[in-house]
C-alpha cells in the first residue's frame, strides 16, 4: 500500500495494525496535510446495514469537537477499499507508554482526567466507545490525550432483532471488544450502557498505576472468566503509596454490577480532578502500612512517653465522649435503582403517606391498557387496582392514605375523575371533566387536608386556555384556583407544598415550552397575588414535586428522550441545580414526605427516521428500514426540492440541530449550531437554497431563515404570539404558518422577507402545506386529544371558504403532492396506516401498513417512491427508586 492514493491521500508509511484494520499515515494532497488512514478488513465491511449504522455513528462522533477526541475527517471508499481519514498525531499510545511498575499518580491524574472529559462529552452526545484500552488512546509530545476509534466496535455488532440479546457462543450473536478490557456485561454479550466503558476505564486506570492488568488470563476464556467471576488485587498490595482514595474510585469502577458503578462519566470526571488537585497540592494521605518500630537500647523511655500519650488521650476521649455526642455517621450516596422493570411502560408514581407503597400507572403486560397499580418498597409483584378497559392515569394517593384518585378517559370528549380504596373495590366518580384541547396539559394533585384536588380543566369561553381547578371529594363542585393569560397556552402539573399554602405548576408558554411558576395560597385555599416564575430558559420544565421540608421543588426538564432532574429553591431566584444521578432521560418525580425517598420515570426508546417504499400499480410494499439512526434522537424529516437532499432535527452533537444528508442517508452534515434554543419543523425553499423552521426565542415560538449550507440564521419574526409550522409558496415569495396572534391558532402570510402578515383561516389551523399549483392550502384542525388526530381542511391560497377534506389525520403527519395528499392514520392501538387521497377521483388508497406508532414528521420523495417518518420503537419506561434522597 506504501505510495498508493486513496482518493486525495497519499500513504507513505504503515503506522500500526489490529483487529480493526491497519492504519497508514498519509498526505492530504488537497490540504497539504497529514492524515491517518485506517483501512478497514472487507469482512467487516460486506453487510450493508452494519456498514451504515457504522458510518453513522462514525460521523456523529466526528462531530463531537473535543481536543481529546481524535477528529474524523472522512469515510470513504477508492478502489474498493473502505477506509476512515482521520486526524493525524504524532505520538505513542499508552499501552507504550505504561512502566513495569506503574505510572506516577500524578502522571495517570492528567492523562485520566482528559480521557474521563472526552468519554463524558461522547456519553453526553449517546455515544458508546465499545472497545476501551489502552492502545485506542494515543499521547502525543505535549502529553494530550486523543480517544480514537469511535464507532469502530458497531462494525462487528449484531444487526436486527438479535442485537440487543448478543450472547457468549450461542447463535445469537458475538462478544464485542478487548478482552481484558471489558464490562461483565459485555463479556456476557448483554445490552450495554455508558457504564460499561466506566467499567473500561477502570481496568485502564488500574494499570496506569500498577503496571498490571486487572484482569488477566491465559486464553481469550479465562480471561473473561476472571472478569466475571473475579476481584481485582487491591492496588495497595501491588503499587505501594497509592492514596485510599484511587483505590475507591477505581473499586468503584470495576464493581461487577452497573447499578453499583459510578453512573454517569461526568461524575467521575469530577472526582479525578478533586483527587488531581489533593495530589497536585500534596494532600493526599497514602495507603500504605505502618512503619515498623525501631528498637533501641532507651526503649523505656519510649515506653514510659507512649504510656503518656495513652493516659492524656483517653482522657480527651473521655472528656469528648460524655460531653459530646458521637460524630454523625457521613451520609449515605443517592444511587437510583430499579423499582419496576416490567415489560412495557410504567410512570406516573406517588407514595403512600407512609412512604413505603407506591401507585403508579402501567400498560400492562400485553401493553393493552392503561390501568392503576401499587407496589410496596422491597416487593417484586405489584398488585392490579383497576381493571376498567378504558385508560386510567394519573394516580395520587390521598393525605390519610385512604384513597387513590386517579383520571380515567371515558372517551375522545370527557375525562372522569375517580377515587378508589387502595385495597380495592367500588370506585366512586368525583366528577367529569372536558377532554383537554391539549393532551400534555394534565395531572392531579390533593390539597394536605385531603377533602380538594387540583385539577387541569378547561374554561369557557372555549378558546381560553386550560387552567388550573380546585375540585371538592365530597361534593365535586369546581372553583377557579389559577388562570393564565389568555395568550399563554395554558396550565399543568399541579402540586400544593406540604403546608397547603403554596402551589407550585407549570405554564406552557408556547406549544411546546413549559416554566414553573409558584402561586401563593390563603389558608382558605384562595389565591395570593399573581403567581411567580421560577424556572426560564428554552429547555422544557414540567412534573414538579416538593421536597419533605418544603424549601425546594424537583421536577425534569428537557425533552422527554433526554429529560434530567433538577432542583430550584421554593423561594426562587437562585440556579436550578442537576441531580446527580437523573441524567439522559428521566421524569415525573415524586417524593415521600415520611421517608428520605424519590421515585422517578426512566424514559427508554429509540427515535429513529424510516423509510417506506410507495407501490407501484401492481406492486407490494417492501418492508420499512429505518434510514436516518443513531443512539440519539432523529425526526422531522423534510425532502428537499430535488429529492436529493433531506433536513431534518437532531441530537446527535449533544444539542438539537438541523442537519442535512443525501437522501440514502449518507454524508450528513450540521446545518445549525444553536446549542441551546431547539430548532423544529424545517421545510425546504423551493430554490433549495434555504431552509425555513421554528425555534424558541423568548416565550414565543418564532420563524428563522438559514442557507441550506449553513450561515449565519435570520429571524423572520419577532412578537409575542407564536409562529410555527412554516412552509414556503412554490413561487418563493411567500411563508405561510400558524401563529395565535389573533388569540387561536390560524393560518398566516407573509412575504419571503418577513415584515407584516395576513390572516388567512378564520376557524382555527396549525400545519400548513400549499398545493404544487399554489392555488390551495390544506392544513389541520380539530385535534382528537384520545388518538391526538386531527380532520384534514383546506382554503383557497389567499383566503375564502374553509372546508374539511377528510378526518383522522396523525399530528404533523402529511404532506401534499401533485397526486393528492399523503397522510398517516392509526387504525389500531401501535398500527399506523399510510393513505393517499387522490386529488383526480377523490378517493383515498392504501399505501402502507406499519407495525408500531409514528411520531411528529412526514415527508415524500418528489417522485412519489419513498415516505420517511419518525417512528419511536423500543419504548418503554421504568420506575427507579433513590433511598436516602436529601
Amino acid at each position: 500500500m506504501i505510495g498508493k492514493t486513496l482518493g486525495h491521500y497519499q500513504i507513505t508509511e504503515k503506522l500500526g495494525e489490529g483487529g480493526m484494520g491497519v492504519v497508514y499515515k498519509a498526505r492530504d494532497i488537497h490540504l497539504d496535510r497529514f492524515a491517518a488512514l485506517k483501512v478497514l478488513p472487507p469482512e467487516k465491511v460486506s453487510d450493508p446495514d452494519r456498514k451504515r449504522r457504522f458510518i453513522q455513528e462514525a460521523k456523529a462522533a466526528s462531530a463531537l469537537n473535543h481536543p481529546n477526541i481524535i477528529t474524523i475527517y472522512d469515510i470513504d471508499q477508492a478502489d474498493g477499499i473502505d477506509f476512515i481519514a482521520m486526524e493525524y498525531v504524532a505520538g505513542k499510545t499508552l499501552d507504550d507508554l505504561i512502566p513495569r511498575k506503574g505510572m506516577r499518580l500524578p502522571l495517570a491524574l492528567k492523562y485520566a482526567v482528559q480521557i474521563a472529559d472526552a468519554l463524558a462529552r461522547a456519553h453526553g452526545a449517546g455515544i458508546i466507545h465499545r472497545d476501551l484500552k489502552p492502545s485506542n488512546l494515543m499521547v502525543d509530545e505535549h502529553g494530550l490525550v486523543k480517544v480514537l476509534d469511535f464507532g469502530l466496535a458497531k462494525l462487528t455488532e449484531a444487526v436486527g432483532p438479535e442485537a440487543e440479546t448478543v450472547s457468549t457462543g450461542t447463535t445469537t450473536g458475538a462478544i464485542v471488544g478487548t478482552p481484558a478490557y471489558m464490562s461483565p456485561e459485555q463479556a456476557e454479550g448483554k445490552h450495554i450502557d455508558t457504564r460499561s466503558d466506566i467499567f473500561s476505564f477502570g481496568s485502564i486506570l488500574y494499570e496506569m498505576l500498577t503496571g498490571q492488568r486487572a484482569f488477566r488470563g491465559d486464553t481469550r476464556a479465562s480471561t473473561i472468566a476472571s472478569i466475571l467471576r473475579e476481584e481485582p488485587k487491591a492496588i495497595s498490595q501491588v503499587a505501594e503509596g497509592l492514596p485510599r482514595e484511587v483505590e475507591r474510585i477505581i473499586r468503584r469502577c470495576l464493581r461487577k454490577d452497573p447499578e453499583h458503578r459510578f453512573q454517569y462519566m461526568a461524575d467521575l470526571r469530577v472526582a479525578l480532578e478533586e483527587l488531581k488537585e489533593e495530589s497536585d497540592s500534596g494532600a493526599l494521605g497514602e495507603a500504605g502500612a505502618p512503619k515498623a518500630v525501631v528498637r533501641s537500647r532507651l526503649w523505656w523511655v519510649g515506653a514510659v512517653a507512649g504510656m503518656a500519650v495513652i493516659l492524656v488521650a483517653l482522657g480527651i476521649v473521655g472528656w469528648f465522649w460524655l460531653g459530646r455526642s458521637r460524630p454523625a455517621e457521613p451520609e449515605a450516596s443517592m444511587v437510583p435503582v430499579p423499582f419496576t422493570s416490567y415489560r412495557g411502560r410504567e410512570g406516573r408514581a406517588c407514595f403512600s403517606p407512609d412512604g413505603n407503597q407506591v401507585v403508579f400507572a402501567w400498560n400492562g403486560e400485553q401493553e393493552d391498557n392503561w390501568d392503576i397499580y401499587i407496589k410496596q418498597v422491597g416487593d417484586e409483584t405489584a398488585r392490579r387496582l383497576t381493571t376498567d378497559p378504558r385508560l386510567d392515569g394519573f394516580p395520587g394517593w390521598s393525605p390519610d392514605g385512604q384513597s387513590i384518585a386517579f383520571l380515567r378517559s371515558l372517551d375522545g370528549a370527557r375525562t372522569a375523575v375517580i377515587l378508589i380504596s387502595p385495597n380495592g373495590g367500588r370506585e366512586r366518580q368525583v366528577a367529569e371533566l372536558p377532554t383537554l384541547k391539549t393532551a400534555s396539559h394534565v395531572g392531579l394533585c390533593w390539597y394536605p387536608s385531603g377533602k380538594y384536588l387540583a385539577v387541569v380543566c378547561d374554561q369557557a369561553p372555549a378558546e381560553a386556555p386550560c387552567g388550573i381547578f380546585l375540585l371538592s371529594t365530597e361534593t365535586g363542585e369546581k372553583r377557579l384556583l389559577c388562570s393564565p393569560p389568555k395568550t399563554i397556552r395554558g396550565d399543568s402539573s399541579p402540586a400544593f407544598s406540604p403546608d397547603g399554602r403554596s402551589l407550585v405548576f407549570c405554564r406552557y408558554l408556547t406549544g411546546t415550552l413549559s416554566q414553573l411558576y409558584l402561586l401563593q395560597v390563603s389558608q382558605a385555599i384562595l389565591p395570593e397575588g399573581e403567581p411567580k416564575q421560577l424556572t426560564f430558559g428554552d429547555q422544557p420544565a414540567s412534573n414538579p414535586a416538593w421536597t419533605a421540608d418544603g424549601r425546594e421543588i424537583v421536577y425534569a426538564c428537557g425533552r422527554s428522550h433526554r429529560g434530567a432532574l433538577w432542583r430550584i429553591p421554593a423561594s426562587g431566584g437562585d440556579t436550578p441545580k442537576p441531580l446527580p444521578f437523573s441524567g439522559g432521560s428521566a421524569d415525573s418525580p415524586a417524593i415521600s414526605l415520611q421517608k428520605r425517598r424519590l421515585v422517578y420515570t426512566l424514559l427508554n426508546s429509540d427515535i429513529d427516521i424510516w423509510r417506506c417504499e410507495i407501490p407501484r400499480a401492481g406492486e407490494y410494499p417492501g418492508p420499512p428500514s429505518k434510514l436516518i439512526a443513531t443512539t440519539q434522537t432523529e425526526h422531522q424529516a423534510r425532502y428537499s426540492p430535488d429529492g436529493k437532499e433531506i433536513a431534518y432535527v437532531s441530537y446527535s452533537s449533544g444539542s438539537t440541530e438541523i442537519w442535512i444528508c443525501d437522501s440514502d442517508g449518507s454524508h450528513p452534515y450540521q446545518a445549525t449550531h444553536l446549542g441551546g434554543p431547539e430548532p423544529d419543523a424545517p421545510s425546504w425553499s423551493p430554490d433549495g437554497r434555504r431552509i425555513i423552521y421554528q425555534r424558541p426565542s423568548g416565550k414565543s415560538l418564532d420563524l428563522f431563515l438559514i442557507p441550506a449550507q449553513g450561515g449565519k440564521e435570520k429571524q423572520l419574526t419577532q412578537t409575542p404570539d407564536n409562529g410555527s409550522r412554516p412552509c414556503f409558496s412554490n413561487d418563493g415569495r411567500w411563508i405561510y404558518f400558524a401563529s395565535d396572534r389573533s388569540g387561536e391558532f390560524q393560518i398566516w402570510r407573509m412575504a419571503e422577507d418577513g415584515g407584516k402578515a395576513t390572516q388567512i383561516t378564520r376557524k382555527g389551523g396549525i400545519n400548513p402545506a400549499i398545493t404544487k399549483d399554489g392555488k390551495t392550502l390544506y392544513y389541520l384542525k380539530g385535534e382528537t386529544i384520545g388518538l391526538a388526530t386531527h380532520d384534514l381542511w383546506k382554503v383557497p391560497e389567499e383566503g375564502g371558504e374553509e372546508s374539511r377534506v377528510l378526518g383522522g389525520v396523525l399530528r404533523m403527519n402529511f404532506e401534499v403532492t401533485e397526486k393528492g395528499v399523503y397522510y398517516a392514520t392509526q387504525s389500531a392501538p401501535g398500527v399506523t396506516e399510510f393513505l393517499l387521497y387522490g386529488f383526480a377521483d377523490g378517493k383515498t388508497k392504501d399505501i402502507a401498513t406499519i407495525r408500531f406508532p409514528v411520531q411528529y414528521g412526514f415527508t415524500v420523495s418528489p417522485d412519489d417512491r419513498w415516505i420517511l417518518y419518525t417512528a419511536m420503537t423500543n419504548f418503554r419506561s421504568d420506575l427507579m427508586l433513590v433511598e436516602n434522597f436529601r
